[in-house]
Protein backbone atom coordinates (compact mmCIF):
# COMPACT_ATOMS: atom_id res chain seq x y z
CA UNK A 1 0.00 0.00 0.00
CA UNK A 2 2.92 2.21 0.76
CA UNK A 3 4.63 1.80 -2.71
CA UNK A 4 1.16 2.64 -4.50
CA UNK A 5 0.81 5.58 -2.27
CA UNK A 6 4.56 6.67 -2.99
CA UNK A 7 4.12 6.06 -6.63
CA UNK A 8 0.86 8.63 -6.95
CA UNK A 9 2.81 11.00 -5.06
CA UNK A 10 5.54 10.63 -7.59
CA UNK A 11 3.37 10.80 -10.49
CA UNK A 12 1.74 14.30 -9.08
CA UNK A 13 5.12 15.55 -8.78
CA UNK A 14 6.09 14.35 -12.25
CA UNK A 15 2.46 16.34 -13.68
CA UNK A 16 3.48 19.25 -12.00
CA UNK A 17 6.81 19.51 -13.13
CA UNK A 18 5.42 18.94 -16.76
CA UNK A 19 2.61 21.39 -16.50
CA UNK A 20 5.63 24.00 -15.21
CA UNK A 21 7.75 23.65 -18.39
CA UNK A 22 4.82 23.30 -20.82
CA UNK A 23 3.55 26.90 -19.37
CA UNK A 24 6.78 28.22 -19.59
CA UNK A 25 7.41 26.53 -23.00
CA UNK A 26 7.65 29.17 -25.95
CA UNK A 27 4.56 28.83 -28.21
CA UNK A 28 4.40 27.15 -31.47
CA UNK A 29 5.04 28.65 -34.27
CA UNK A 30 1.86 29.85 -36.02
CA UNK A 31 0.16 27.48 -38.98
CA UNK A 32 -1.45 29.87 -40.95
CA UNK A 33 -3.36 27.19 -42.28
CA UNK A 34 -0.86 25.66 -43.94
CA UNK A 35 -1.17 22.08 -42.84
CA UNK A 36 -5.05 22.22 -43.97
CA UNK A 37 -3.70 23.62 -47.76
CA UNK A 38 -1.39 20.25 -47.33
CA UNK A 39 -3.93 18.01 -46.37
CA UNK A 40 -6.46 19.23 -49.35
CA UNK A 41 -3.57 18.69 -51.98
CA UNK A 42 -2.66 15.21 -51.06
CA UNK A 43 -4.69 12.34 -53.81
CA UNK A 44 -7.29 10.77 -51.84
CA UNK A 45 -6.65 7.29 -50.88
CA UNK A 46 -7.63 4.26 -53.21
CA UNK A 47 -10.81 1.91 -52.14
CA UNK A 48 -10.19 -1.76 -52.27
CA UNK A 49 -12.46 -3.65 -53.87
CA UNK A 50 -13.82 -6.68 -51.76
CA UNK A 51 -12.19 -9.25 -53.43
CA UNK A 52 -8.94 -7.20 -53.14
CA UNK A 53 -9.30 -7.07 -49.24
CA UNK A 54 -10.12 -11.23 -49.05
CA UNK A 55 -7.67 -11.69 -51.35
CA UNK A 56 -4.89 -9.77 -49.17
CA UNK A 57 -6.06 -12.17 -46.53
CA UNK A 58 -6.62 -15.18 -48.23
CA UNK A 59 -3.37 -15.78 -50.70
CA UNK A 60 -0.46 -15.79 -46.90
CA UNK A 61 -3.42 -17.36 -44.70
CA UNK A 62 -3.33 -20.33 -47.57
CA UNK A 63 0.76 -19.98 -47.69
CA UNK A 64 1.29 -20.65 -44.70
CA UNK A 65 -1.50 -22.81 -44.06
CA UNK A 66 0.17 -25.00 -46.31
CA UNK A 67 3.77 -24.32 -44.83
CA UNK A 68 2.02 -25.63 -41.61
CA UNK A 69 0.05 -28.75 -43.00
CA UNK A 70 3.68 -29.93 -44.95
CA UNK A 71 5.41 -30.36 -41.23
CA UNK A 72 2.87 -31.97 -39.93
CA UNK A 73 2.44 -35.48 -39.54
CA UNK A 74 -0.65 -36.07 -41.75
CA UNK A 75 -0.68 -39.48 -41.92
CA UNK A 76 -0.16 -40.89 -38.67
CA UNK A 77 -3.34 -38.85 -37.59
CA UNK A 78 -4.98 -40.03 -40.23
CA UNK A 79 -3.84 -43.84 -38.49
CA UNK A 80 -5.13 -42.91 -35.13
CA UNK A 81 -8.56 -41.63 -35.93
CA UNK A 82 -8.67 -44.53 -37.95
CA UNK A 83 -7.91 -46.87 -35.01
CA UNK A 84 -9.67 -44.48 -32.64
CA UNK A 85 -13.44 -45.06 -34.61
CA UNK A 86 -12.65 -48.93 -34.44
CA UNK A 87 -12.01 -49.23 -31.13
CA UNK A 88 -14.68 -47.09 -29.66
CA UNK A 89 -18.30 -48.04 -29.15
CA UNK A 90 -21.36 -46.27 -29.20
CA UNK A 91 -21.02 -44.58 -25.63
CA UNK A 92 -17.79 -42.98 -26.31
CA UNK A 93 -19.36 -41.23 -29.72
CA UNK A 94 -22.22 -40.37 -27.42
CA UNK A 95 -19.77 -38.80 -24.34
CA UNK A 96 -17.95 -36.44 -27.50
CA UNK A 97 -21.07 -35.79 -28.72
CA UNK A 98 -22.15 -34.53 -25.12
CA UNK A 99 -19.15 -32.47 -24.57
CA UNK A 100 -19.03 -30.98 -27.75
CA UNK A 101 -22.28 -29.35 -27.22
CA UNK A 102 -21.87 -28.54 -23.71
CA UNK A 103 -18.97 -26.67 -25.52
CA UNK A 104 -20.93 -24.81 -28.23
CA UNK A 105 -23.57 -23.81 -25.49
CA UNK A 106 -20.85 -22.38 -22.70
CA UNK A 107 -18.92 -20.87 -25.86
CA UNK A 108 -22.64 -19.35 -27.10
CA UNK A 109 -23.63 -18.27 -23.59
CA UNK A 110 -20.17 -16.72 -22.94
CA UNK A 111 -20.20 -14.85 -26.25
CA UNK A 112 -24.07 -13.87 -25.61
CA UNK A 113 -23.32 -12.28 -22.03
CA UNK A 114 -20.18 -10.54 -23.47
CA UNK A 115 -22.45 -8.78 -25.89
CA UNK A 116 -25.33 -8.13 -23.57
CA UNK A 117 -22.33 -7.06 -21.00
CA UNK A 118 -23.49 -9.25 -18.69
CA UNK A 119 -20.21 -10.25 -17.74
Amino acid sequence: MMKYESDTHSDHNFDNFLRKQLQESQPYLPDDIFTAQVMAKLPTAKKLSHWQERLIILIPFLIISSVVVSQFPVLALLIKAWNLLLVADVSTFLNMGLLMAVSVISGASYWFAKQFKFI
